[in-house]
């Protein structure tokens, strides 16, 4: 691990990036992770994904960076499933994805709702169909139904908790800063 972490200090130090040091480190990091997890979807059978089927029951997709894509599916053994296997199963999906704009699930129901920007194909990384993402998201499923990955992730919960903010600001916050402002002679 020493390695890829002097790699990854030396890859910041000439490779651009946004956010601060931390974040960039943390997108190394994931970079790293998401490959890891990559080796460990390819090491479930076909067998184990089966008994946790994923049903995609809904696909829009476009192209380019102005709308993104939606893809639904419902997993009918997940039905009533704890919120914390399904925020796990979102984390895992972000990660997979890696341009996740937006995802929810429905517990109780078994669905799920993720809106993502299509990666163009010739960027590197893998193009992914929206029936490889079905194929992804059953993977996860049985590796976290099964344990064998952790579930205390919290970027789902992140991107939950910023669901109604404007920048850093949540939605009350700038309402009462724009009557403020409306109410303040210039």
């Amino acid at each position: 691990m020493e390695v890829s972490i002097e790699k990854m200090l030396e890859d910041l130090s000439t490779v651009p990036g946004q956010g601060g040091i931390f974040e960039q480190f943390e997108k190394r990091l994931r970079k790293m992770q998401r490959r890891v997890l990559f080796e460990m979807l390819e090491g479930v059978s076909e067998g184990q994904a089966k008994r946790l089927p994923v049903v995609l029951y809904k696909s829009v997709l476009t192209s380019g960076n102005k709308m993104p894509s939606l893809l639904r599916f419902y997993l009918p053994t997940w039905r009533g499933h704890d919120e914390v296997f399904w925020q796990a199963l979102g984390d895992y999906a972000i990660l997979m994805l890696h341009r996740v704009k937006d995802l929810e699930y429905m517990a109780e129901s078994g669905k799920m709702k993720i809106e993502y920007f299509v990666r163009a194909s010739g960027i590197g990384g893998r193009v992914r169909s929206p029936e490889q993402i079905r194929e992804i998201l059953q993977k996860i499923a049985c590796l976290v139904d099964n344990e064998m990955l952790p579930t205390d992730f919290t970027h789902f919960r992140r991107m939950a908790e910023r669901r109604g903010q404007i920048g850093e600001l949540s939605q009350e916050k700038a309402v009462a800063f724009g009557a403020l402002i409306k109410l303040l002679p210039v």
